[in-house]
């Protein structure tokens, strides 16, 4: 990350960010148990932008996100952590180290491959729930929409 430039934090789009992420969530548990691995892209697409809502929370460009981090999830956590992201809960590294290659590639997209994680759906779900709820709390988001 030494190349990247911090402005002042872009809340809002943070705030965004997390709200997408949820939704993209609730999206992969409905997906489960369909075939073609939709449930997976969906839950990388949560854990993406919630890492992304704290780097933009922390001053880092969506501009910068874009670029450098793309969609590699285990960059997007590894760059989180250095920018002071705490608390990650258990199964989130797991889950961005066998999803970010196939979501980089966009195989989970195209429905081509069906990861195989050592996590239960439901421990995979309270994780992306706990990594959400960090964020949101570090954002000071209360969930209500702001105009």
């Amino acid at each position: 990350m030494s190349n990247r430039r911090r402005r002042q934090p872009d809340r809002a789009l943070a705030r965004a960010f997390v709200r997408n992420a949820r939704a993209f969530h609730e999206m992969g548990q409905a997906a489960r148990g369909r075939s073609g691995g939709s449930s997976a892209y969906y839950l990388a697409i949560a854990i993406e932008l919630g890492l992304k809502a704290y780097l933009l929370h922390r001053g880092i460009t969506d501009q910068w996100n874009r670029v450098h981090i793309r969609h590699d999830l285990t960059k997007a956590l590894r760059c989180a952590r250095m920018a002071g992201l705490r608390k990650i809960p258990e199964g989130i590294h797991e889950m961005a180290e066998v999803l970010s290659p196939l979501y980089a590639s966009g195989a989970l997209s195209k429905g081509v491959v069906e990861p195989s994680l050592d996590l239960s759906p439901e421990v995979a779900d309270q994780a992306i729930c706990a990594l959400l709820d960090n964020v949101q709390a570090f954002t000071g988001d209360d969930g209500m929409e702001r105009r």
